[in-house]
């Protein structure tokens, strides 16, 4: 689906099931404190129809590729991390001013799993893979800056609609990067594209 009848599509939705809409997708009727949207209102849009179920327990997420150092974390080794929290707003790219949230993520910084890692320096993308067999590909040169790996929102675990245990956070980027149930980081030298920007989806997501 391209994105403008991607964005038809979901303006049909809005149209003829408003009520459906408001509860579901949340469009942001609702405000916690600080501005900060509830997780009743914040909006929900997924690569298919299937919501993982991962469990603490047993979570890893594997960061591999063309690196020098993989590494195969537990929930218990990212909380361990330095971490930053970060206010930001979470737009759909199809519908923004209606599909969007106030948010602070709290999350390991990207920049320090590179490190960690230690990528060739023939590196350009990492592809961020979710446990619904949802893909998106990160510029390497973005990665570096502002991107988290998020395992809390609001100062609360994530709600599992919204990625739980771990996902990703873009600021200053569109929804569609926002990778969530994230089990895979595999960086690469190949200009490889995920699913949205292999249909036309810039790799350059910034709003």
């Amino acid at each position: 689906m391209d994105l403008k009848r991607r964005r038809d599509f979901l303006k049909a939705l809005v149209i003829t099931s408003s009520i459906l809409v408001l509860g579901r997708l949340g469009l942001n009727l609702q405000s916690g404190s600080h501005g900060l949207t509830s997780f009743s209102s914040w909006y929900v849009v997924q690569y298919s129809n299937y919501t993982p179920s991962l469990s603490i327990s047993s979570y890893v997420l594997t960061v591999d590729g063309e690196v020098q150092n993989p590494l195969q974390l537990t929930y218990q080794d990212i909380l361990q991390m330095p971490y930053q929290e970060v206010q930001d707003t979470i737009q759909c790219v199809s519908l923004p001013s209606l599909l969007s949230a106030n948010v602070v993520w709290r999350g390991v910084p990207m920049s320090y799993l590179i490190e960690k890692v230690n990528p060739s320096s023939s590196v350009i993308k990492i592809l961020a893979y979710g446990a619904d067999g949802y893909v998106a590909d990160l510029p390497l040169e973005k990665a570096m800056k502002d991107v988290l790996v998020v395992y809390a929102v609001d100062g609360q675990n994530l709600p599992v609609n919204h990625g739980f245990p771990v996902r990703l956070a873009v600021p200053g980027w569109w929804g569609y990067t926002y990778v969530k149930w994230l089990t895979r980081l595999h960086f690469t030298s190949r200009n490889v594209l995920g699913y949205w920007e292999s249909l036309g989806y810039p790799d350059d997501a910034k709003k």
